[in-house]
């Protein structure tokens, strides 16, 4: 007899045709009904295995109600270990057919649920094959869709790395804008100087290093004296809140543009308060002022605490306003502020004002030198500022763009401070004469 009729044989049904098999099942259901008259149950005996502790090579079978609870233990010959249970016939209940609806509509949706998700595995899985085949023959190859998995480790050591670079990325791109914004607003202040002092017929001679005047000229007064010496600080001032209260905040003002902005107004800032401080420790310069309004040494030191007091929580209010010069929000997590701060403002203060020191020799005034060290109080408060937390409309969404050096940045700050070295290395003696006459007649 073939095999597969036996074994139907003895799971009580045959290989026959559609019509026989269904009066066979009508003969089941009718044969398990029963007329009022109480049927026992088949015990159910699952096969556990042969006894080992057995002599008779019995087996201990756990004898178990529809309902999934153990009633009792019996021993039965391996030659009956492959019984079947005959179902309890059970009392009708509409609450239980409630919780089987509601438990079989959750697994349902969890079906669902996992379905889907295996579809955004198995898209998400093509994709990345994919672009990992493209970028075999085009090299910077992005790609598009989210990842819904992590990548291999491999990939991930990579994506580290270029984190990592990323960050210095941030600072050279921050020098670079560091030292253009300073050159701008110190040109600023040297030419504001120079108009202003034209206005008495002081002529002067500007260097990279310094605006040289006629100390001995009879032109010479208190009164020029002070308003001269106060007009470059005073621009200086006027251009920091210009850029740091006005420009900054503007919606298109993001990224580095964003940043250019902000070293701007730091330095506007510096070359007040910060020039004031210099100026009174080394008389020069802004410290011609406070000798020739004939301030004490009380006066000078109090001024000198509040101005610095001034820059530093104006850095410490910078935080945000730097957080958001980021491209990436990943940069500014909670985790990485600290990190992405030193990287885009400390780094990038330090290494800078090197800069301006090394190409200035070697004619390094203190006044000048003194300036740069002040711009300290207004960049280091940044890094305590814990609680800021950046505007996410502010910030560039350039996260997929990678990192990289701006060489825009490089070449226009070579062009710069070649022009400000060579350029005013022999200095420039500019005389201005202007006259303004105007007369009204009646007709």
């Amino acid at each position: 007899m073939p095999k597969h009729i036996h074994e139907a044989r003895r799971r009580g049904t045959r290989r026959t045709g559609f019509f026989a098999r269904f009066i066979l099942n009508v003969k089941r259901s009718l044969s398990e009904i029963s007329f009022g008259m109480s049927k026992k149950p088949k015990e159910y005996r699952p096969y556990l295995g042969p006894d080992k502790s057995s002599n008779n090579n019995d087996e201990v079978v756990y004898v178990i109600d529809d309902d999934g609870e153990t009633v009792r233990e019996v021993n039965y010959d391996n030659k009956n270990q492959h019984r079947k249970k005959q179902r309890v016939n059970k009392i009708f209940s509409f609450s239980e057919m409630k919780q089987k609806r509601i438990s079989n509509k959750k697994k349902r949706k969890k079906k669902i649920q996992q379905k889907r998700i295996e579809k955004k595995h198995k898209r998400e899985f093509k994709r990345q094959q994919r672009v990992h085949f493209i970028r075999k023959f085009i090299h910077g190859y992005k790609g598009g869709g989210e990842t819904f998995f992590n990548e291999e480790e491999h990939i991930s050591e990579e994506r580290k790395k270029q984190i990592k670079k990323g960050y210095y990325y941030y600072t050279v791109n921050s020098i670079a804008l560091y030292i253009i914004a300073y050159l701008l607003v110190y040109m600023v202040y040297q030419l504001t100087v120079l108009v202003v002092a034209s206005r008495w017929g002081l002529d002067s001679v500007l260097y990279y290093y310094d605006l040289a005047f006629n100390d001995y000229s009879p032109l010479w007064s208190r009164y020029n004296i002070i308003i001269v010496t106060f007009s470059g600080p005073f621009i200086s001032l006027v251009i920091g809140f210009l850029f740091y209260k006005w420009v900054a905040d503007r919606p298109k003002a993001k990224g580095f543009l964003k940043l250019f902005v902000l070293w701007i107004g730091f330095h506007g800032f510096n070359l007040f308060l910060g020039a004031f401080v210099s100026g009174v420790s080394f008389d020069e310069g802004f410290g011609y002022v406070a000798n020739w309004l004939y301030l004490n040494v009380f006066w000078k030191f109090l001024i000198s605490l509040i101005f610095l007091f001034i820059l530093g929580m104006t850095g410490y209010f910078s935080a945000q306003k730097f957080l958001e010069t980021s491209n990436s929000l990943y940069r500014v997590q909670e985790k990485n502020r600290l990190k992405f701060l030193f990287h885009q403002v400390v780094l990038p203060w330090f290494l800078g004002s090197a800069i301006v020191f090394l190409v200035k020799i070697p004619n390094n005034m203190p006044y000048e030198t003194g300036t740069l060290v002040t711009m300290m109080f207004i960049v280091l408060p940044i890094l305590f500022n814990h609680k800021a937390m950046p505007r996410p409309s502010m910030i560039g969404k350039d996260e997929h763009r990678p990192t990289k050096i701006i060489w825009t940045y490089i070449i226009i700050l070579l062009l710069v401070l070649t022009l400000y070295r060579v350029g005013l290395d022999t200095g420039y003696h500019i005389i201005l004469k202007y006259k303004i006459s105007l007369s009204i007649n009646p007709v």
